[in-house]
C-alpha cells in the first residue's frame, strides 16, 4: 500500500473573467482578466485519488458601456474557497489529474460612492492538471480550471422560436470564469 502524503502549494497565475449581463437591454458589466494567487493543501490517501482544500483570490476591474450607469473606478474581488477531489493517473515523475470541486466564492464589489457588500455564493469547478516531482520533497504543478458561480441574479437571457412558432426562453444566473495557475509545493 502506498504511503499517505500531504502537499502544500503556493500558486499564482491568470484569472479569465466573463461579462455579467445586468438585465438592462444590451448593457453588461465587463470584468477584466487579472492575476490570481492562493494556496492549496492536498491529501493523497491513495495512489490515484486525493482531496484538495484551496483558496484563491482575484481582483477584476469592472466597466460598463452604458453612459447612464457609469461605474467609475469599480472592481470586483473574488475570494474562492473549494474542496475538490483529484482523480489521478499512474504516479511517476509527472502525474496528470482531473479535478472536480464544490465551494464558495465571496464576491466583493467596490464602486465609488456606492455602498456595497460582500456576498457568499455557491460555486463548483472542473479542471485538469499535472504534478511533477522536482526533488525529494519539492513538487511543481500546472493547473487549469473552469468555474461556475451561482450569482442568485439573472445575468443573461436568451429566447428561441422554432419553425412551428413555439418560443422558449431561459435566464441564467451563473457566472463563468477560468484560471490557469502554476505552483510550487512541499510534500510531507
Amino acid at each position: 500500500m502506498a504511503q499517505k502524503q500531504f502537499a502544500f502549494f503556493g500558486m499564482g497565475g491568470g484569472y479569465f473573467a466573463s461579462d455579467l449581463y445586468t438585465g438592462v437591454s444590451g448593457n453588461k458589466v465587463e470584468l477584466s482578466d487579472s492575476w490570481t494567487y492562493g494556496a492549496r493543501l492536498v491529501y493523497l490517501p491513495q495512489r490515484q485519488f486525493g482531496v484538495e482544500l484551496s483558496y484563491a483570490r482575484a481582483k477584476s476591474d469592472a466597466t460598463t458601456r452604458d453612459p447612464t450607469h457609469p461605474l467609475g473606478d469599480a472592481s470586483v474581488t473574488l475570494d474562492q474557497i473549494d474542496l475538490s477531489g483529484l482523480f489521478a493517473g499512474q504516479r511517476g515523475p509527472a502525474t496528470g489529474y482531473l479535478s472536480l470541486g464544490l465551494g464558495t466564492s465571496i464576491v466583493s464589489p467596490s464602486v465609488p460612492n456606492v455602498t456595497t457588500e460582500s456576498n457568499w455564493r455557491f460555486a463548483w469547478n472542473v479542471g485538469i492538471g499535472v504534478m511533477f516531482k522536482m526533488g525529494r520533497s519539492l513538487v511543481g504543478r500546472i493547473d487549469g480550471r473552469y468555474r461556475g458561480v451561482d450569482t442568485d441574479h439573472a445575468t443573461n437571457s436568451y429566447a428561441y422560436c422554432d419553425v412551428f412558432g413555439y418560443c422558449y426562453g431561459y435566464a441564467s444566473s451563473i457566472y463563468w470564469s477560468g484560471e490557469v495557475t502554476a505552483g510550487l509545493g512541499f510534500r510531507f
